[in-house]
């Protein structure tokens, strides 16, 4: 039995990248009697270009360092990538045409799973360029699911408690003022909230919403095992 290899792209931020492989071997294991071969590529992404892409504006760094780390997990010839982050799958269809490995998208994925939760309307909390560019809200209407995003105000709050979380600077009143962003959303007709941003899992749970909360981390960890277990030969 060939052992299948799952290259992961972390860095995006760190913690949640770390994490995400932590996972995927919690999970794993139990299913297949033993560990995962996973290969993390941390990436060197500058604070500068973080904020800058978090924010809404253009990363020429992020993409460069996507699409070289693509280049090397292919030629350590990884079976499935994935990238532990939602903001920079505004980049999906450049690193998929220069890659001949599978990369599992975390847009697509949180999308269906969706849909398999009979949701008719979902609320979304992101990075302000997840919103603006329409990642999930474009792939949730192929599945005639409707979304809903923070008025501007709260989403710069979203923007800026995201980046407190990847620099360890998060407040003890974060988690309140985004509970209550959620509120807003269910309020608005949101029978399930995604956490667009896989740093918001890190301050966000189902315990914390009267609505399902969905994890794309969480989405794109079983998604994984689930792909890797069916290329298992």
């Amino acid at each position: 039995m060939k052992q299948k290899i799952l290259g992961v792209i972390g860095g995006l931020g760190p913690e949640t990248g770390c994490k995400f492989c932590l996972n995927v071997n919690r999970k794993f294991k139990p299913l297949t009697k033993r560990q995962p071969h996973i290969l993390l590529d941390n990436l060197p992404i500058s604070q500068e270009a973080e904020e800058r892409l978090i924010n809404g504006g253009p990363s020429q760094e992020h993409l460069n360092l996507l699409l070289e780390s693509v280049k090397r997990l292919n030629k350590l010839e990884t079976d499935l990538i994935v990238i532990a982050c939602n903001t920079v799958h505004i980049f999906i269809d450049e690193l998929r045409n220069k890659s001949t490995v599978p990369i599992l998208s975390i847009i697509e994925e949180t999308a269906k799973k969706c849909k398999d939760m009979n949701l008719a309307k979902v609320g979304i909390l992101g990075s302000t360029k997840t919103i603006q560019s329409g990642l999930h809200a474009n792939e949730l209407k192929k599945w005639n699911i409707e979304s809903i995003t923070p008025v501007q105000s709260d989403q710069q709050f979203v923007s800026g408690c995201i980046l407190r979380i990847i620099n360890n600077n998060i407040t003890k009143d974060d988690k309140k003022q985004m509970i209550k962003i959620i509120e807003k959303l269910e309020k608005g007709g949101a029978r399930g909230i995604i956490l667009g941003c896989t740093e918001l899992s890190l301050l966000i749970s189902d315990q914390d919403a009267k609505i399902p909360i969905i994890n794309t981390t969480e989405i794109l960890e079983d998604s994984s095992i689930n792909n890797l277990i069916n290329k298992i030969e």
